[in-house]
């Protein structure tokens, strides 16, 4: 407001200076024009006779008659005055300055008292015969008059713009303030979000204004995804770190002899549990899965599995089958495949029975991979509840319910479909379809 109000002040004083400077420019042209017409007529009246020149006692401009009236006429002829008009005082008049024959020179002169006149002066040869004399014919006027113009002028000219100016600045602020209202809204709007009040920035706001809206909302939607991602990951994290540790705390270390014989075991659950960080960290940046090469061959990310499940769930026996394509390759790195089938065959030893297989094979231009067992199944009011966040399959078990939830993620982000049916063994079939262009 300040800044707009000062450059309109500088605007209206550099337009006033030039206008002001454009009249004045227009007097003084007005003032010699007038001097011209008023030598014209002076000089009409002279006449050349037996060599003399001789003019009349009055002139036709009264004010060239009256003492005082501020127009004044001489003739002055080898540096004397040898004619003047009745306005003259006796006073010496000063020669004007000489000039060529017939140029006109105008300028600014002085009297003796201070009085400031626009003098016009024009040199003439008046010719008899062979023989010309040199006269010049001189005019002045006061200049007052026409600074008194000049004055008026920049009084009226200041005052306009002055309340030009001012209404200017109050319009200013008035569309500003207009203007700047839906900002102060949208002010309020933010803080309300900052503050957890809204969720988004919800009124309509002019089209002018709706871009930066629709922006801020995204922008607020992204930050609030990656917290809701960072939030999942260290949960995801936590969940997945839940198998290995569980190896680890099944192993026998009474001794020095049993932590020898289990050293391979340790350093593969060592390795797999860094394996787990380094992953998680890439989803928490990433919510894309990731391909690496052409991608994770699914039997050896299996056999990997079955080496730790059947430490995990020991006590339980469960005999894994598996009928899986030979090279069959999955639309993801080593890290999603192991995520997404250890969650499954997770669940299965978890909830289900003594029976799990697993299945990987091409269908009607799509990857099919399932898993599913014999144990008691899932009702089918409970099989979307069951693929959401913080909820487990059977409450009585120990677990935070993320297992399938990450499993749905990174199916959903590959662009596949995860579906709950009943398996030919009893229990329930975990199915994914994944498009095998990838």
């Amino acid at each position: 407001m300040l800044a707009a109000a000062l450059i309109l002040a500088v605007f209206s004083i550099s337009a006033g200076w030039i206008l002001r400077q454009s009249f004045q420019a227009s007097i003084v042209d007005r003032a010699r024009e007038q001097l011209k017409l008023q030598m014209f007529g002076f000089i009409a009246t002279a006449d050349y006779v037996e060599g003399e020149l001789t003019l009349p006692a009055d002139l036709a401009d009264p004010r060239f008659n009256q003492l005082n009236s501020g127009l004044l006429a001489v003739v002055v002829h080898d540096g004397k005055v040898i004619w003047r008009s009745r306005s003259v005082l006796l006073e010496q008049f000063p020669a004007p300055p000489q000039s060529d024959p017939g140029q006109w020179l105008f300028q600014t002169v002085a009297d003796q008292t201070g009085k400031q006149y626009y003098q016009l002066s024009i040199n003439v040869f008046w010719e008899e015969g062979a023989a010309a004399s040199p006269y010049t014919f001189v005019v002045r006027e006061w200049e007052q008059p026409y600074i008194a113009q000049i004055k008026s002028f920049e009084t009226t000219l200041w005052v306009w713009l002055g309340g030009l100016v001012l209404a200017a600045i109050v319009l200013v602020f008035l569309l500003l303030n207009l203007g700047f209202r839906p900002f102060r809204r949208l002010a309020r709007e933010l803080d309300g979000v900052e503050q957890g009040r809204q969720q988004s920035i919800a009124r309509v706001y002019p089209s002018e204004v709706m871009p930066v809206v629709n922006n801020l909302n995204r922008l607020v939607e992204h930050e609030r995804s990656m917290r809701e991602r960072y939030k999942h990951s260290l949960g995801n994290l936590a969940h997945s770190l839940k198998t290995p540790l569980a190896v680890l705390k099944g192993l026998d270390t009474s001794n020095s002899s049993a932590l020898i014989q289990h050293r391979e075991t340790l350093d593969e659950q060592v390795r797999r549990m860094d394996e787990i960080v380094n992953y998680q960290l890439k989803r928490a940046i990433s919510a894309v899965p990731q391909v690496s090469g052409q991608g994770a061959v699914l039997l050896e990310m299996y056999q990997r599995m079955i080496a730790v499940l059947t430490k995990v769930y020991a006590d339980k026996s469960i005999q894994f089958e598996q009928d899986i394509r030979p090279g069959l390759r999955m639309p993801w790195d080593e890290g999603d495949t192991l995520e997404v089938l250890g969650n499954l065959m997770d669940n299965a030893c978890k909830y289900g029975g003594d029976r799990i297989r697993v299945g990987g094979h091409i269908h009607s231009g799509r990857i099919r991979l399932y898993v599913e067992d014999n144990g008691p199944g899932i009702q089918p009011g409970d099989k979307a509840k069951v693929l959401s966040r913080g909820v487990r399959r059977d409450e009585r078990e120990t677990g935070q319910g993320i297992g399938l939830a990450v499993v749905s993620d990174i199916v959903t982000a590959s662009g596949g479909e995860l579906t709950i049916e009943e398996s030919a063994l009893g229990g329930a079939r975990f199915l994914i379809s994944l498009p095998l262009n990838w």
